[in-house]
């Protein structure tokens, strides 16, 4: 039986109404292709500062249901949010159940200082970025199938709050390079009219011309930087 080709992206961070228009901007992009698409949001401590999460299940068919399963693509704030999608997973056999595609890890190329950390006698202690890479690594190692495309938004010098549109580029770029016939790819056309249509601009504002432009921008920077680094299928993990 051919498996149905399908993607699921699921969007962990700190919370912030950001990351919800993202998960509509994915959504919109996937019908602009002509798929379907639905959003499973868990809002979590989102109005705190905590996190949250939103999945995007797009599908050849009418998506429906409020749960998603076989996540793809894990889009994450950073790297300590892009670990909560996988945390819980504890041995191989139950990686492979929760994934049985694999995935793939998007995350910005830093950590997040959580609101709560655990305390040790040497004071607050959050793992760093090196530790997270290692961590990945060594789970690799072990045979799961993990791929992760780590990439720096800092030296782009862009807003934090346009994040969204950068990460959602090099998934898109991410798709189109691998050619698996697995995954619904989604276009750079439709990415972007999904982008254009949910950036929050106010009617009448004149400058609501020039924040779509913005946005765009960063969507495409984020194309061509994850487009820059190729793609090989023995290489787990990719710096962009």
């Amino acid at each position: 039986m051919v498996e149905e080709r399908r993607l699921t992206i699921s969007n962990p961070a700190i919370g912030g109404s950001g990351w919800l228009t993202l998960a509509t901007m994915e959504a919109d992009a996937a019908i602009g292709e002509g798929y379907f698409a639905t959003i499973h949001q868990c809002r979590g401590l989102a109005q705190a500062g905590g996190p949250m999460c939103m999945d995007v299940m797009v599908r050849l068919n009418e998506a429906v249901g409020g749960t998603s399963h076989y996540v793809d693509y894990i889009n994450g704030f950073d790297l300590s949010e892009s670990w909560r999608g996988t945390s819980a997973v504890k041995t191989l056999q139950e990686f492979q159940r929760l994934f049985p595609r694999g995935v793939t890890v998007v995350s910005d190329y830093y950590v997040e200082v959580p609101i709560l950390v655990t305390a040790s006698a040497k004071g607050p202690r959050y793992p760093a970025r090196e530790e997270f890479i290692k961590t990945y690594e060594g789970l690799i190692a072990k045979g799961y199938d993990i791929r992760v495309v780590a990439y720096d938004f800092q030296k782009h010098k862009f807003p934090t709050i346009v994040k969204g549109p950068f990460s959602l580029g090099v998934i898109v770029a991410d798709l189109n390079l691998r050619k698996d016939d697995r995954f619904l790819p989604l276009s750079k056309e439709a990415a972007v009219e999904g982008i254009l249509a949910n950036v929050p601009v106010k009617k009448g504002d004149p400058a609501g011309d020039e924040r779509r432009n913005f946005n765009r921008l960063v969507f495409e920077r984020g194309y061509e930087a994850r487009e820059r680094a190729g793609y090989s299928e023995k290489e787990r993990i990719v710096y962009v």
